[in-house]
């Protein structure tokens, strides 16, 4: 597979959506902030990267693909320095969405060069594309553990930074603003919004659904977070089967299924099967989406398709988690039948998408 400099660089954009949670009482306590408002502070990133996804996408019709991607990087390295000098919550707010929206850059724009590199096997491509990025959200997860408060900014700064210099001879590609008119691509965005978002919920909820319903130890129960993007490894890794045989667009509806409605066994004694499932369909179904993208956009026009899912992806499936911290025990409940029912909206394009 071409494009491995794109990989490592994905490992590290990954980071960034994930170092902060465990730095959040850090933060809390250096800025007197109340635990009723830190959840505003991965909001900021989500928000930042979903609503310049296509924004990004557009200037990469301008500047290319490759000096889009090294912006966006360049303000993801600085953004963790930005943060780490935050001296009220405002500032740390202004400054997380300003990595979000470097974010934004680098995703599509990645995704797009990567899918021009491997024409002939965009499953493959794209899935290892998922799949690093759940590697990237594990080590994320312990960025703090290994380098401290501090520490954890100016290590990550760094290494955003070095995934700049290593991705300078990307080919500079330039997609067309002209394939966003796709209808298909928005629909599809739409339908997946809410398999992405059960995703997305638990990995930031249930922890505390386990542990006020299911009396599990907090610590216990915050290990099963990684153990979801450890099977999203392997569910990015099975994307190769979209490149076989097998119909791309059925392969989809199945992977959401079983991406989405396993999560009910989280009220029961087996949920860790629960987790484990839904982690490995879930990151399957979206890396098989992202294929099918790519195959009705070909090479640096993926871009803009992938921009669009992603933006729908995160801008609905970011309202999940407070839909579903307010409906407490009923979470997995209420989020697969609201999920479900934007999924049945795949089947207006189920007759116009024929892989």
């Amino acid at each position: 597979m071409k494009g491995i400099k794109i990989i490592v660089a994905r490992v590290i954009y990954a980071i960034h959506w994930f170092y902060l949670a465990p730095l959040i009482p850090f933060l809390a306590s250096k800025l007197n902030l109340s635990l009723q408002i830190v959840g505003l502070i991965p909001f900021s990133f989500f928000l930042g990267s979903g609503i310049m996804q296509v924004p990004s996408a557009y200037l990469s019709t301008k500047i290319g693909l490759r000096n889009t991607l090294l912006l966006g990087l360049i303000i993801m390295s600085v953004s963790p320095l930005l943060i780490s000098f935050s001296s009220n919550f405002i500032e740390l707010l202004i400054f997380y969405l300003t990595d979000g929206i470097g974010a934004s850059m680098f995703f599509s724009t990645g995704g797009g060069i990567l899918a021009s590199l491997n024409r002939d096997s965009l499953g493959l491509a794209l899935g290892i594309y998922n799949a690093s990025f759940a590697v990237g959200g594990l080590i994320g997860l312990n960025w703090y553990t290994m380098f401290g408060n501090y520490l954890s900014f100016y290590g990550l700064s760094i290494l955003t930074f070095l995934s700049l210099i290593i991705n300078l001879n990307n080919p500079n590609l330039k997609p067309s603003w002209k394939i966003i008119r796709d209808n298909r691509i928005v629909i599809l965005g739409i339908s997946i919004a809410g398999i992405w978002g059960v995703y997305y919920v638990i990995g930031e909820l249930y922890p505390t659904f386990a542990y006020y319903y299911l009396h599990l130890n907090l610590v216990d129960s915050s290990l099963f977070t990684s153990l979801l993007l450890i099977s999203s490894v392997i569910g990015g890794s099975l994307t190769f089967l979209a490149d076989r045989k097998i119909k791309k667009f059925n392969l989809l509806i199945i992977s959401s299924l079983l991406g989405s409605v396993p999560s009910l066994l989280l009220y029961t004694k087996v949920y860790l099967l629960g987790i484990v499932i839904t982690g490995i369909f879930n990151e399957l179904a979206i890396s098989v989406l992202y294929s099918i993208i790519a195959s009705l956009q070909r090479d640096a026009n993926a871009t803009m398709g992938l921009a669009v899912v992603n933006s729908l992806n995160i801008l609905i499936g970011m309202n999940f988690e407070p839909l579903a911290s307010y409906s407490g025990y009923y979470m997995w409940i209420v989020v697969n039948i609201i999920g479900l029912v934007l999924f049945s909206l795949i089947m207006l394009v189920r007759q116009n998408i024929s892989i």
